[in-house]
Parts: C-alpha cells; structure tokens; sequence
C-alpha cells in the first residue's frame, strides 16, 4: 500500500491517499485538498468517509465532481452528505457546504477498493454510522474518528452514544499488536502501543 497523509482544515482532520487513488475523509478546505492531491501526484478515483462530520468531509462533493471520484459512506452517516445540520458544519468552516449524494453505500464485509482488499467495520458511538477499513494485508486500520492514539472520539454530539463507542473500542482493541491504526487526528499508533501489549 502507498500511503500519504495530510491534516486538513481547520481542525486539522487527517486525510489520507491510498494508491494515488483512494482519498480517505476529504476535509474542510478544498484548497488545502487540491494541493495535497498535486504534491501526492494523485488522480482520485474512490473516496471514503468514515463519519459524516464536517471536518472529514466537506471537500467530498468536491473532489466528486472535479475528478469524477465515487463517494463511499455508510448508511446511517449518508445523510450528512446533503444535510448540513447532520454534519455539524461550522460558520467558520474553510468549504461551503455542497449537498451531494453516495455513490456507494458501505456495509459491514470485505470490498476492494482502489486495488486495496479492506474489511468493513461498522464501528459507531461518535457518529451512528462511523467505519473503520481495516487492510489486514498491510495490518493497518483507518480508524476515523472512533479511535485515537491518545483516546476515543467524543459522544456528546447529536448521534453519539457512550455505550455504543465502548462497544466498538473493545472490538478495534482486539486486533493484533502489531496493526498500526491511521486516525481522524492525531499520530498513528499500533494496537499495542495503545493496549501496551
């Protein structure tokens, strides 16, 4: 897997380039996207968003339409795509809000994108419909929002839920010791740097 990562935005969301081709969670300046994409030497094709909040996401219908790229996102988080109070937009957001709509629906399996085998995790608690890809080929996770070098995300948001999230922490933390996550914000980390396992 060739691997790039950027923080995005004003909340400094990582966004990542899987393959030149997969962009994973399109933050909230376009400006900011387009030079990443250019210093990637990237042609976006699929994009994949792991939660619908604003700040991995605002860029999405954007890079839809400018590169004819294919928006994946689960269920439950879709309609954030075309309802801007879903996705917790801010005033100060860098991006307009773009309504759009999915291209693909995620769900719970294996899928290959972009010459990558991931398995689908459906992982919510900071959003209803928050994923993680998980490339056990590569031993790597993209964990959104859900988990954190230093922590987890947030539930006291609309769609958050406590006990849901600590649900899908005790899952994510069952992986081996040696997957390294790649979050939302933050360094990435291995599941035993985390557990200290």
């Amino acid at each position: 897997m060739q691997l790039a990562c950027r923080p995005i935005g004003m909340l400094g969301a990582n966004c990542y380039i899987v393959n030149k081709r997969l962009m994973i969670d399109p933050g909230d300046s376009v400006p900011e996207l387009n030079a990443f994409v250019r210093d990637a030497g990237a042609d976006i094709r699929s994009i994949v968003i792991t939660h619908g909040h604003f700040d991995h996401m605002l860029g999405a219908a954007h890079m839809q339409r400018f590169f004819g790229a294919k928006i994946c996102i689960s269920e439950p988080d879709a309609h954030s795509l075309w309802e801007e109070k879903t996705a917790l937009c801010l005033p100060y957001a860098r991006t307009r809000f773009e309504a759009t709509k999915p291209d693909t629906v995620l769900k719970e399996g294996t899928c290959e994108i972009e010459g990558v085998e991931f398995e689908i995790w459906l992982t919510p608690g900071h959003t209803p419909g928050g994923i993680c890809l998980i490339s056990h080929g590569d031993k790597c996770v993209f964990t959104g929002d859900t988990l954190f070098k230093y922590g987890y995300g947030r539930t006291d948001l609309a769609g958050g839920n406590e006990t849901e999230l600590f649900r899908s922490l005790r899952r994510l933390l069952r992986l081996p010791a040696e997957y390294r996550i790649y979050p939302g914000h933050g360094e990435s980390a291995t599941i035993g740097e985390i557990t200290g396992g």
